[in-house]
């Protein structure tokens, strides 16, 4: 049974090298979305023995997201896991083992890398700390039940069984256009039967090895998590799909 590396990519050609060598070091299959890059990351990417889904042009990181997550849908059997996580650096593929260990003793479905059960952020803006701190308490004040820490991040491993599960109650995925796409998987999680489980590992993220700007655009970000917030949680209560 693989078990694969899912990266969504905008110009990440000097930070893939690595990322994909890591990656394989621990037996995971590398998959990249090339997300209408400028630089050669499509290339770098099937050089270092990935398998490249290409879009044309870019059409942002929830869609890069989507095409992702398609491909484990189609191409997954049960037992197979998905470790998505973003490829600017930030995030160690040499993470895996221990999550998988972590999924399998707990009985989860997802395992979330956690900054704030781990050592935190290194290298990150006092606006980005903002954001996340405070996601994290309006998510866990509307979402107590998923005992969750880290809302916003991009580092979660999955089970092919949790997502043909939930693809099957949401086959749309996700609404949202930007950051806010796997958060907005997770608050939609909530309402499975049977529930859930989401169990997080301790995890340090560094900002201080990320090359080239963050692609976040902070208050279109901060707009889109209230307003998925609300959403989810009155289409939860209201029984909708929202």
């Amino acid at each position: 049974m693989p078990d694969y590396l899912l990266l969504p990519a905008k110009d990440e050609a000097e930070n893939l090298p690595g990322i994909l060598e890591r990656a394989k070091a621990v037996g995971l299959t590398p998959v990249v979305c090339d997300d209408g890059s400028q630089d050669q990351t499509g290339e770098i990417a099937r050089q270092g023995g990935a398998i490249v889904l290409a879009h044309r042009e870019n059409k942002g990181l929830a869609e890069a997201i989507r095409t992702l997550l398609s491909f484990a849908l189609c191409r997954g059997k049960p037992g197979d896991l998905f470790l998505l996580m973003d490829a600017d650096g930030t995030m160690d593929p040499a993470l895996f083992p221990e999550m998988r260990r972590v999924l399998r003793e707990e009985g989860a479905e997802i395992v979330i890398a956690s900054r704030y059960r781990g050592k935190g952020v290194k290298g990150l803006s006092p606006s980005r700390h903002l954001l996340s701190w405070a996601a994290r308490l309006y998510f866990t004040l509307l979402f107590p039940e998923l005992n969750v820490t880290d809302w916003t991040t991009g580092w979660r491993l999955y089970t092919y069984e949790f997502l043909k599960r939930y693809a099957a109650a949401y086959p749309f995925l996700f609404r949202s256009q930007g950051f806010a796409a796997q958060t907005e998987i997770l608050l939609r999680s909530a309402s499975l039967q049977p529930r859930v489980h989401v169990a997080e590992i301790g995890a340090e993220i560094r900002y201080d090895h990320k090359r080239g700007r963050s692609k976040l655009r902070l208050f279109p970000t901060i707009r889109e998590y209230v307003i998925l917030g609300l959403r989810v949680r009155v289409a939860s209560l209201l029984g909708r799909g929202g």
